[in-house]
């Protein structure tokens, strides 16, 4: 790519709703009548917005979803497709994570181009395909390669959730937005395994997958008709499309004539730009990366723990699954309301100006909770005692999880208002490898270390780096974004 291409995506990088260079803006009619102007997201009435965030919500529900559901229906599974090794187990689990950390560097930056709502269609739209094929699949060989594509759909609510949620609310409502929004696709893990439990013992495997196909085609038709177009800079360029119509002397400039894949280039390769150059970008990756395989792991672990440790059958072992909802719940309840309090709090003391490290203090706090709660669910596991004990020890570290991971999408789509679909992409890739590829050595890690030291080492790892990128955040962050030409435009004010 040449150097006037990067210099201009760069510069298009504004927080104010201006139009980027991936979408045509020749002529420069006038398309809002302000920046109040009520036809803009940011403006729309809050049932409108609100309508918009839990649609969204969910879509990003489908994802956790799909991926855990399979626990339970393990033994059938592997007795249809003749599964014997348990490492092409692991993989039917792990191949899905691999297509959603890949394609959300494509989706991510297509609804940068085309817009939000065609994107999330299209999207659901593959996953639905896919991921009936896995229930209808007679092999092995088809169910891995059915359940890699169908990742590449699967994740598209989650790939453009940080750019949803940057066009609808201001940096003050933010953390309530996300808190809510986050509500349904956090559940997932929890309800995955409780629904998959009751699933197997009463219907065939394959319906496993053939109701979340179900459940996706009901989520897009409700989206189809409810849910409105919201980036602004893609309104704007229908909006000029329109007077254009109206003026027969204005011709097609710019953008209108790209070629499909000329149009693209400068947009695909962003996600990958900023993992490359932007140091915020790539240490909140890590973090993500680090948290969300640690999750994933113990979510791995988690019903091994009730059947070796407590004997517990499959329906049972799975109820336990409601302490980490539990913990999810209350993580969003406090969360939300705990990030915009601090924030608001914080701006009023900076003379109204508001800054993306606001955010941190609450980030600080989940990055407490997660390694607590998971030596105190290690141990408790590994000392039998009883199963209450574990119970709390999960729910603390999975609003741990929810705190942290909250924080940092809103401090993301904060500091990258913009290109937060894209900022956003690069941590949901490196989360969603870690999370395919942690499981694989769990087993060998915890059979040597035991349920207690095993987790004191996730519990250690993580607690040194999430200690570590707070500090940063909090006494270099400001420095960090005004090198960066992707970031807002400086601090928010008023």
């Amino acid at each position: 790519m040449g150097e006037s291409e990067v210099k201009v995506d760069l510069v298009a990088g504004s927080a104010n709703g201006t139009t980027p260079s991936n979408l045509e803006s020749g002529g420069q009619e006038q398309v809002w009548s302000g920046p109040h102007d009520p036809e803009r997201p940011k403006n729309w009435p809050r049932s409108k917005k609100w309508t918009a965030t839990l649609i969204l919500s969910g879509f990003a529900f489908l994802q956790p979803l799909s991926e855990t559901m399979l626990s339970p229906v393990e033994r059938q599974i592997s007795h249809s497709l003749h599964i014997e090794d348990a490492y092409d187990w692991l993989l039917i689990n792990s191949l899905i994570l691999i297509g959603v950390g890949l394609s959300s560097l494509i989706l991510a930056p297509l609804s940068e181009v085309y817009g939000r709502k065609p994107i999330l269609l299209a999207g659901s739209t593959i996953f639905i395909i896919w991921n009936t094929g896995c229930g209808a699949a007679r092999t092995l060989d088809q169910m891995l390669a059915f359940r890699l594509l169908s990742g590449f759909g699967v994740c598209v609510g989650d790939a453009i959730a940080g750019g949803v949620l940057g066009d609808l609310w201001r940096a003050e409502e933010r953390g309530k937005a996300f808190a809510l929004f986050m509500a349904a696709p956090l559940l997932g893990p929890a309800l995955g395994p409780i629904c998959g439990a009751f699933i197997s013992e009463g219907m065939d495997w394959r319906w496993v997958f053939w109701i979340t196909s179900i459940a996706s085609g009901a989520v897009i038709l409700v989206a189809f008709f409810f849910l409105k177009e919201m980036y602004e800079p893609r309104l704007e360029y229908t909006q000029r499309k329109i007077l254009r119509g109206k003026d027969s002397s204005s011709g097609k400039t710019g953008d209108e004539n790209k070629p499909f894949l000329g149009l693209m280039r400068t947009n695909i390769q962003r996600p990958l730009r900023m993992l490359g150059t932007q140091l915020i970008v790539q240490l909140l990756a890590a973090y993500m990366a680090l948290l969300y395989g640690t999750m994933f792991l113990f979510l791995f672990l988690y019903p091994r723990m009730w059947s070796q440790q407590y004997g517990q059958g499959i329906r049972i072992g799975s109820l336990n699954y409601l302490s980490v909802a539990i913990g999810l719940i209350c993580g969003v309840m406090v969360a939300g309301h705990l990030n915009d309090y601090i924030f608001t709090s914080l701006k009023s003391r900076n003379n109204n100006v508001g800054r993306p490290e606001f955010r941190v203090p609450a980030m600080i706090i989940g990055t407490f909770l997660v390694p607590v709660g998971l030596v105190w669910w290690g141990w408790a596991g590994q000392a039998k005692v009883h199963w209450i004990v574990p119970n709390i020890g999960s729910l603390i570290f999975t609003m741990g999880v929810y705190v942290c991971s909250g924080s940092v999408s809103v401090y993301t789509i904060d500091t990258y208002t913009q290109y937060a679909a894209s900022a956003i992409s690069t941590n949901l890739v490196l989360r969603s490898l870690t999370a395919a590829f942690f499981p694989l050595f769990a087993p060998y890690m915890f059979n040597s270390l035991g349920f207690g030291w095993g987790a004191t080492v996730l519990a250690g790892a993580f607690l040194v780096f999430g200690s570590t990128a707070v500090f940063i955040l909090w006494f270099y962050g400001a420095r960090i974004r005004a090198k960066s030409p992707y970031c807002a435009a400086g601090d928010e004010k008023g």
